[in-house]
């Protein structure tokens, strides 16, 4: 069974620098995972070698797939009302959080996003540590590298932490930070197996993710060009935008997401781009995409395990297919029809399976755009699996820029930045919103239309207090299978609303605090 607590992950952090990555089997990917420890880190070569594995461990494989490999998409989605497992024949990669059937931490071991961000922090902290450490013999020729290195690691780490935090943490809207979130690691762990932290409060995550940011953005070594598959300045400062949005800080939000729409290099799709700029391999593709982790081929990949191959259809023809796990409910498709002129819908396919397979759904089922298309299939001869994987985009900082001026008491700017989502997505002139109808309802409708898919619902459900309704009964069902009372409708004072620290964890680190829930 898979070990999900944190020493065993800190254990691979320090497997990353002590083992090279012909022998490095656990995580058997290139570019290189790590150097010998007997040798160190001596040259920026060496430096980068310990980047290239922070950055594989982001990307997961099949036995780091609880992460942004797999688990942090379905864990952001799945728990809302707009993505639903497929439980006709779904393979159970996307059941947990649909069904909520849990009771006992054991049950959260492997199922929730632990181990691998521990792994990712814990290789980012030896970047940072090496690269201040004074022992990089050619540090002085290749400063702005070092200090460039150093700055993506504190990104990364900052991007952990808060994800952790906003995953096991209460929401900071909803008690001022006080709760607890999780555990603060900014040191390299030498011997893995007798560190065991404690959870820190939210309040106190939320201070290091900032610093982190803080240093990174006025370091001046982040590059502002595109770097496809790497941070750069924009993605810290997106970071930035979602941590301010999650705080509710709605003046800083602002200002830093009118920073990104006004001076970095990147752009909203149009409507005629939109289908296919999810496709890594159009021009338009990188216009809007602020970090994506870049697949490149087989040994540098997420597999089959991964989140990409999770959504793809099971009945798609040759490689195109995947599981067919995770599809948008009834009510959403029907939401993004209701304008036929979106472009949006051109990111929902059709089943590609015999209608009788789905005939539980619904006769209608097989007319509806089910299955999210936002990680295609590269080309006709390579698999799904080969796709990029979003994680931050120009239209989310729009988005949030939008409900921040509103919340900011500035309906002017929240109708303009609401308008150039709507003006890029569809081609209907009267769905667009003046700074006298603007609504929070209609920015949140939009949130949910241009980020479906993408892990982003549930976090928004807990930083606002909204209620996720599945459904109330039979007559507005839809697609769902029979759930549970409390699955069909729940809150962020639900009892599940969080989910337990895995049992392995609690097992064997005797100072880690359980979220008392159930």
């Amino acid at each position: 069974m898979k070990t999900t607590f944190i020493y065993k992950a800190l254990a691979f952090a320090v497997m990353a620098v002590g083992t090279s990555s012909c022998v490095n089997d656990w995580l058997d990917q290139e570019p290189s995972t790590g150097v010998d420890a007997g040798s160190a880190v001596t040259t920026t070569a060496d430096l980068e070698s310990v980047r290239a594995g922070m950055y594989a461990a982001l990307k997961g494989n099949s036995d780091l797939e609880d992460y942004y490999g797999r688990l942090m998409f379905i864990y952001g989605d799945v728990r809302g009302e707009d993505v639903q497992y497929n439980w006709i024949d779904g393979s159970g990669r996307g059941d947990f959080y649909y069904y909520m059937n849990y009771s006992t931490a054991s049950n959260f071991n492997g199922n929730t996003p632990w181990q691998t961000p521990f792994v990712v922090l814990g290789r980012a902290n030896y970047v940072i540590d090496y690269a201040d450490g004074g022992t990089i013999a050619d540090a002085e020729d290749n400063a702005a590298t070092i200090a460039q290195y150093e700055a993506e690691a504190k990104v990364v780490r900052a991007m952990v932490l808060f994800d952790l935090t906003r995953i096991y943490g209460k929401p900071y809207t909803e008690d001022g930070g006080a709760s607890l979130g999780a555990p603060i690691m900014t040191e390299p762990v030498a011997d893995a197996g007798t560190n065991k932290p404690a959870r820190s409060t939210v309040a106190d995550c939320y201070v290091q993710i900032e610093k982190d940011l803080n240093e990174a953005v006025n370091s001046g070594a982040l590059p502002e060009e595109k770097t496809q598959g790497y941070v750069n300045l924009w993605t810290a400062k997106a970071l930035q935008v979602r941590v301010y949005m999650t705080k509710g800080e709605w003046g800083n939000a602002l200002t830093v997401a009118e920073d990104i729409i006004n001076n970095s290099p990147y752009q909203l799709w149009t409507t005629s781009e939109y289908a296919s700029a999810w496709n890594k391999n159009n021009a338009a593709h990188t216009n809007e995409m602020i970090l994506e982790m870049k697949i490149t081929d087989a040994t540098d990949w997420t597999d089959r395990e991964g989140i990409a191959y999770t959504y793809a259809d099971l009945y798609a023809a040759g490689a195109a297919k995947g599981y067919g796990d995770i599809m948008v409910t009834k009510t959403f498709s029907e939401e993004m029809a209701s304008d036929p002129q979106d472009a949006r819908n051109g990111i929902l396919l059709k089943p590609a399976g015999d209608p009788s397979v789905y005939a539980s759904y619904g006769s209608d089922f097989t007319e509806h755009g089910v299955f999210i298309n936002k990680m295609p299939q590269p080309d006709a001869n390579s698999s799904v699996a080969y796709s990029n994987v979003p994680l931050l985009r120009l239209s989310e900082v729009y988005l949030s820029a939008a409900e921040a001026a509103y919340n900011d008491h500035d309906p002017g700017t929240a109708a303009t930045m609401l308008n150039a989502i709507i003006t890029h997505r569809t081609t209907d002139a009267t769905k667009t919103v003046t700074a006298g109808n603007v609504t929070l309802d209609r920015i949140y409708l939009e949130r949910r239309k241009e980020l479906v898919g993408e892990g982003q619902r549930y976090f928004d459900v807990l930083r606002r207090g909204e209620t996720v309704t599945r459904y109330t009964d039979v007559n507005n069902r839809g697609w769902h299978d029979a759930l549970s009372e409390e699955a069909r409708t729940f809150n962020r004072d639900s009892k599940k609303a969080l989910p337990l620290i895995p049992q392995s964890e609690m097992d064997v680190n005797k100072n880690m605090q359980q979220n008392s829930l159930y």
